[in-house]
């Protein structure tokens, strides 16, 4: 395909996540007991064989480095083109405090006269979806569109944007919803496809302006010059923004229906291969309708829960309705009841932990409570 791509690492909106993204970037939160966030759209890129793709990093990205590495298990690691990462300080002429995306993407303005292909993907990278990024592409040069904003039929939540188009698909109104909405429309996912000219020439004005958002600073306010056109990303679509986000769909993978459109669609959600010996469940150990990664050692009773790689429940423990990272240890007899623990952390011999659904409780990396 001609074309490149460039992912957002970061939503800069600060930690949102409790807590969760103070060591690490938004893209490598761990997701569903063995992948991290980024994987989702790195998978759909390199289905649609987009072999150069740069990913924008800000600050706490030691672990997303570790774990993308130079893209081997996503067939990125080549002479040329492949995986690059873009750091604060990848270019001279960039900024090294990072603010927003268009301060990001001044760094990555060395990269964009590297590349030879004519069109570029910019994604954010905390979407879960598979996006058909082979049809996105084909649909732009159809419409002869300037920008192509992918879309998905969702409730807005805080600071999302409602799309209004005509009956050809064309963009001519938005909506900004700064305190979310109740009801399911056409709402914006931060992923758009333009021309690199188009791009280059964005990005020059947006750090000259001061702009933040694509949508709101530019798009929003250009229709009538804009050639724009929506892309609907079809089948289960989750933007993780905040910790609500988060837990929600790591509780959505419980749902056979949702874990079907994910990982069986026909797109290989991809990950770093880590070699683990299979999960031990013992006598006392109880399952119920929950995700379990490998190399865990089961002999409490599990339900409704998500469990990561190394994971210890000692007997007599009950976890329900929760997410567990990795290598976290369950005491005896201890409950933990909506919670979210993060890697490393432990919960002692008759400890009690329960949050809500609607707010989670949350141990952080390497916690002992």
């Amino acid at each position: 395909m001609s074309a490149f791509s460039i992912l957002f690492s970061d939503n800069f909106k600060g930690d949102s996540l409790s807590g969760l993204a103070q060591h690490r970037s938004l893209a490598s939160m761990p997701i569903a007991a063995r992948y991290r966030l980024i994987d989702f759209t790195l998978s759909s890129l390199v289905k649609a064989q987009i072999s150069n793709i740069g990913i924008l990093v800000n600050h706490n990205y030691n672990s997303l480095v570790d774990h993308v590495g130079w893209g081997k298990d996503w067939d990125l690691n080549r002479k040329n083109s492949g995986l690059k990462i873009i750091t604060p300080f990848s270019n001279t002429g960039g900024k090294s405090v990072i603010t927003n995306k268009f301060d990001a993407l001044s760094n990555s303005l060395f990269y964009i006269d590297s590349v030879l292909e004519e069109y570029v993907i910019l994604a954010d990278a905390n979407i879960v979806a598979n996006v058909d990024f082979k049809e996105m592409l084909e649909y732009h040069k159809k419409t002869q569109a300037d920008i192509t904003v992918a879309y998905s039929y969702r409730e807005p939540s805080q600071k999302d944007t409602q799309v209004i188009f005509d009956d050809r698909g064309r963009i001519y109104d938005s909506l900004y919803r700064i305190n979310g909405h109740n009801e399911v429309v056409p709402t914006q996912l931060k992923i758009h496809i333009m021309s690199r000219y188009v791009f280059k020439d964005l990005v020059e004005k947006g750090v000259t302006l001061g702009w933040e958002d694509l949508m709101r600073d530019y798009i929003s306010r250009n229709y009538n010059k804009l050639n724009v056109y929506g892309y609907e990303v079809k089948g289960y679509c989750k933007v993780i923004n905040n910790i609500k986000d988060y837990y929600n769909f790591n509780m959505d993978l419980l749902h056979d229906k949702v874990r079907e459109e994910l990982f069986l669609s026909g797109t290989e959600v991809l990950t770093r291969v880590k070699d683990s010996v299979p999960s031990f469940y013992g006598e006392a150990s109880e399952v119920k309708n929950s995700v379990l990664a490998d190399g865990c050692n089961i002999n409490g009773v599990v339900e409704n829960s998500v469990i990561s790689r190394d994971v210890v429940i000692e007997e007599g423990a009950v976890v329900q309705n929760s997410i567990i990272m990795t290598k976290c240890r369950i005491g005896c007899n201890a409950r933990i009841t909506n919670t979210i623990m993060d890697r490393y952390s432990q919960a002692g011999d008759g400890v009690q932990v329960s949050g809500t659904s609607a707010e989670p409780y949350v141990v952080h990396k390497g916690v002992h409570i």
